[in-house]
């Protein structure tokens, strides 16, 4: 219908604003301009049509303009609130919601079922308990408790606010329960960890839908009880792909890739979260080459990869450094106009960062629409990480500036920042604002910035007292910066204190030995060379062979010395064999 023949007179034909998802913002305008000319603009019908045409658009964009209409509205009926409400909601204005039923009810109007549904959702999203128990008191007053829809919107409110007891309550007083009930109250259980009254609750269900098995088989897998979620799968009447998927991501949520790869290779269907659940199981692990070649497949299999894939896919990439691959998986998000939000965009910054590219991080940074702490904190310590402190600290007041609160992450690129570009006073400043002004318990990790930053500017002792006097007990990373910073600056003494800790840190590590080696040959103590070699010896100590990667058009591969897993590594060996002579040759015909 086009907008100009919704200029008919409301008496002569009936309207159907909410059903022309072709009429315009202006065009809407122009419609009400033309009420208010007429005199219509108080018309029940005409202005409730176009109050619901304003408040559930699908965009959701025109809902302010929908406020502005229903606040020159002399006498909003119960229609034109229900309206609002749900349009507050889909809007997620949830507190708009909320003042607008209060309104509702100052004005004496009684709420029907259609009002309850939505109000509750906007409760249940803000944890707005007290505004729900007070929305439960209208309920029973009005005889609404015998609705059930409404009922099992009161449930899951209340669930989903951490009050499981009045969940229970609402759910022993229904007079009537159908199976979305029973799951939500499955639902709830599982929620908050009772796995016990959960499994009591799917034991006295009558009928069991297949939401009813897979909620049970998640809360199970979720809760780490994987064999009796796997039981339970076993003797499921009917798997669907939900089922599968739940199986699936509970081996990855423990680690378990092999389990999961197995149940991914038999199922008889997949969906785009079978595929993603198991991409990022990879990368949970480490194994990001099979990351990638499984986001690759799911190109392949004519699959589109979800938001979760996507993510998984560019973390790969970023663990590896594989450049390449991770400006085609861009270049992937573009060609299928996935939206940039703020996960995929974080995930992209990150990815370019990491593999030295910061300035692609920041044309993505830009992109960005209604940026949050997250992508902010990903700009900084991308900055930090390649050097770019200025930068970072910049970034870090420009946040600052849009009123977002940092989180401890974001300190984490701050202080690394201070400590690259030698900023004693500023990172001390920055660790101190820390707790007493933004409410944030430095973790070990921020002192280890602290450490770095104060063994970088030759101030070993202060580096020493901190590591001696947090809270925490030190770390082997922790350690081993404030060793490097004694190497830098001269000091064996400190050195080889920090050291010997080190070696009852991690007796089995071989790096240790050789650097406590390094120090004594620096100071011509020969002896003490040849002892710690022996004891190297006596323990059957080596030292962690060497390892490199390269990128190339089919994937990353990676190289470790001495190890022949890779199935060409005869063919790669011959290769070596083959460059080494021919460098012999090169040397010799130069002599």
């Amino acid at each position: 219908m086009h907008a100009m023949s919704a200029l008919i007179p409301v008496s002569r034909r009936r309207h159907s604003l909410s059903m022309a998802p072709s009429l315009s913002l202006k065009e809407a305008q122009k419609l009400h301009a033309h009420l208010l000319k007429v005199a219509m603009d108080q018309h029940p019908r005409a202005v409730s049509e176009l109050v619901e045409f304003f408040a559930l658009s699908p965009s959701g964009c025109f809902f302010q303009y929908a406020c502005q209409l229903f606040g020159r509205i002399t006498h909003p009926n119960l229609f034109i609130y229900n309206t609002m409400i749900r349009g507050a909601v889909t809007s997620g204005c949830h507190h708009e919601a909320i003042r607008m039923y209060r309104a509702m009810r100052d004005e004496g109007m009684v709420p029907n079922n259609f009002t309850f549904p939505f109000v509750l959702n906007a409760c249940e999203h803000v944890s707005a308990i007290k505004q729900g128990e007070e929305v439960h008191g209208v309920i029973l007053r009005c005889g609404f408790q015998s609705i059930l829809s409404v009922m099992t919107t009161l449930l899951n409110m209340y669930s989903r606010c951490g009050q499981i007891g009045n969940a229970v309550k609402v759910f022993d007083e229904m007079p009537q329960r159908d199976v979305v009930s029973w799951n939500s109250m499955i639902a709830g259980y599982l929620r908050h960890g009772d796995i016990i009254s959960a499994q009591n609750c799917f034991d006295r269900m009558g009928e069991r839908s297949s939401v009813s098995w897979n909620s049970m088989v998640s809360g199970y897998a979720n809760l780490g009880e994987i064999e009796k979620a796997e039981q339970l799968f076993e003797t499921m009447p009917m798997r669907d792909v939900v089922s599968w998927n739940s199986m699936i991501g509970a081996y990855c949520h423990l680690g378990d890739v092999e389990g999961a790869r197995r149940l991914f290779d038999t199922m008889p269907e997949r969906d785009t979260v079978t595929w993603s659940s198991l991409i990022n199981g990879y990368t949970q692990v480490g194994r990001f080459n099979d990351a990638l070649i499984l986001f690759r497949r799911m190109q392949l299999a004519d699959v589109m990869p979800s938001e979760v894939a996507v993510v998984g896919a560019l973390s790969a990439c970023a663990n590896l450094g594989a450049l390449d691959v991770g400006r085609w998986v861009h270049d992937y998000i573009e060609k299928q106009k996935l939206a940039i939000n703020n996960n995929v965009g974080t995930a992209l910054i990150d990815m370019y960062a990491k593999c030295g590219s910061v300035d692609m991080g920041l044309s993505v940074f830009h992109l960005i629409k209604n940026k949050d702490v997250v992508a902010w904190t990903a700009m900084i310590v991308g900055f930090a990480l390649n050097g770019r402190s200025q930068d970072a600290l910049e970034f870090f007041d420009r946040m600052l500036n849009e009123k977002l609160k940092p989180d401890a992450v974001t300190f984490l690129g701050v202080l690394n920042a201070c400590s690259h570009a030698g900023l004693v006073t500023q990172g001390q400043q920055y660790f101190t604002s820390m707790r007493n002004e933004y409410g944030i318990t430095p973790k070990i990790e921020h002192y280890s910035c602290m450490v770095d930053l104060l063994g970088r500017a030759g101030l070993l002792g202060e580096a020493e007292m901190l590591v001696f006097s947090m809270p925490y007990e030190p770390d082997a990373v922790m350690l081993g910066s404030l060793f490097f910073a004694c190497r830098m600056h001269g000091n064996s003494e400190l050195g080889t204190r920090v050291l010997d800790r080190l070696l009852k840190m991690e007796p089995q590590n071989g790096g240790n030995y050789i650097l406590l080696s390094n120090i004594y040959a620096t100071s011509g103590r020969w002896h003490a060379v040849a002892a710690v070699r022996k004891l190297m010896k006596e323990k059957g100590i080596k030292r962690d062979p060497g390892c490199s990667s390269i990128e190339t058009s089919s994937g990353v591969y990676e190289f470790v010395a001495g190890d022949f897993s890779h199935p060409q590594s005869k063919e790669i060996y011959e290769m070596l064999d083959l460059v080494a002579r021919q460098q012999k040759l090169t040397v010799y015909m130069s002599n």
